[in-house]
C-alpha cells in the first residue's frame, strides 16, 4: 500500500509543478510565491489531485505562509522536510528551488522545473 501512496503523491506533485504556474498565474496574476489559501482553491478549482496538497503548498507559498495556514487547520507538517523531498526529486536537490514560471527552462542557477522526474533536465524520452 505504501508503493501505492507514494506513487499517487509523487504523480501529484508533478502535477503540480507542470501545471499549478499557469493556473496560479491565470487566477491571481504573476506573483513570486501565493497564500496557501491561493494554491489550495486553485487545485480544487481545477480539479487536480489532493492527495498531497500540502506538498502542492510548500512549491508555491512561503514557509512563513505555510506554518500558519496548518498551524490554524490543525494539520502539522515539515515545510523543509516536503521542499527538501521535491528538491530532491524535481531541482537537483536545491532547497531554494523556486517556481515563478510555467516555463521548464533553466533559470541562472539551473533550478528549474524536471517534469519528467529524472533529475537532469534532460525531458526523458528518446
Amino acid at each position: 500500500m505504501k508503493l501505492i501512496k507514494n506513487f499517487k503523491r509523487n504523480r501529484a506533485i508533478k502535477s503540480y509543478i507542470k501545471n499549478l504556474p499557469n493556473m496560479l498565474e491565470k487566477d491571481y496574476g504573476s506573483r513570486a510565491s501565493y497564500t496557501p489559501m491561493q494554491v489550495h482553491k486553485t487545485i480544487e478549482r481545477y480539479r487536480l489531485s489532493i492527495v498531497s496538497i500540502s506538498a502542492g503548498i510548500a512549491v508555491f507559498s512561503t514557509k512563513e505562509e505555510f506554518d500558519q495556514y496548518f498551524y490554524e487547520t490543525g494539520n502539522s507538517y515539515n515545510y523543509d522536510e516536503i521542499r527538501s523531498e521535491i528538491a530532491d526529486k524535481h531541482f537537483q536537490g536545491n532547497i531554494d528551488f523556486t517556481v515563478a514560471s510555467s516555463s521548464p527552462m533553466p533559470s541562472a542557477h539551473n533550478n528549474h522545473i524536471d517534469t519528467d522526474g529524472g533529475g537532469d533536465g534532460g525531458g526523458g524520452g528518446s
